[in-house]
């Protein structure tokens, strides 16, 4: 079978991640909800930032599904500034190496100074506000600290993508605390509106004109005396 005909194939058979959101086999592509539209998240692509492409947004699931097939194929699309960001970037290293190799310190002993200092915070955070930066190390923190594998991705895509990442991971954790027989009740209960104080989330279902949707539980019915 060809690549073509793999990579389509494996978009056809989309995983379910959970918190609406879809993956293609070999995960590079995730599919995400965004406000009553859907966002592609291209894993082997970066935007100016240094992150994953989002590319979007799509009316539908079936055209997400068919601008990942795009994808596989088209180059990701030129950024205006790509050339300045790399400007920067070297202007950064030449200022470090300049400040570490200089005072008669050897580029060697620079190279080894350096590989004992801690690992730089990714790009993302640091390009937050102050307060912004503070909040994603708590949220991070306290992920981790709750055994999450992805507490980086999850705080990135939430503070900086614009997609309620936290939002849907505290729906999913509300949903698997749920007994195995679980009433469609329940279920609706957690999915209606909820909050997680922990994470300062809060969520309720709404129509397409972003209106909340109020749905009240059955009621039962009344025994005839």
């Amino acid at each position: 079978m060809s690549p073509t005909k793999t990579a389509a194939a494996d978009d056809e058979s989309l995983k379910r991640l959970g918190g609406g959101r879809w993956q293609t086999r070999d995960e590079r592509f995730t599919i995400e909800p965004q406000s009553g539209t859907w966002a592609v998240v291209d894993a082997e692509e970066t935007d100016d930032l240094g992150l994953p492409l989002v590319r979007g947004p799509f009316r539908s699931l079936t055209d997400a599904k068919a601008a990942i097939a795009a994808a596989r194929t088209d180059a990701a699309p030129a950024s205006p500034l790509a050339k300045r960001l790399e400007r920067d970037r070297t202007k950064r290293s030449i200022a470090a190496e300049k400040g570490g190799a200089g005072r008669g310190e050897t580029k060697a002993r620079a190279t080894a100074r350096q590989a004992t200092d801690e690992p730089e915070e990714p790009g993302w955070l640091r390009d937050l506000s102050p307060a912004q930066r503070g909040r994603a190390r708590r949220l991070i923190e306290r992920l981790t600290g709750n055994d999450v594998t992805d507490a980086g991705s999850i705080v990135r895509r939430d503070l900086v993508g614009d997609v309620p990442a936290l939002a849907a991971h505290a729906i999913e954790q509300r949903l698997a605390a749920l007994p195995a027989d679980a009433t469609t009740a329940q279920v609706v209960r957690v999915l209606v509106d909820g909050s997680d104080e922990d994470l300062g989330v809060r969520w309720r279902i709404v129509d397409g004109d972003g209106r909340p949707i109020v749905i009240e539980p059955a009621k039962a019915s009344r025994r005839r005396t």
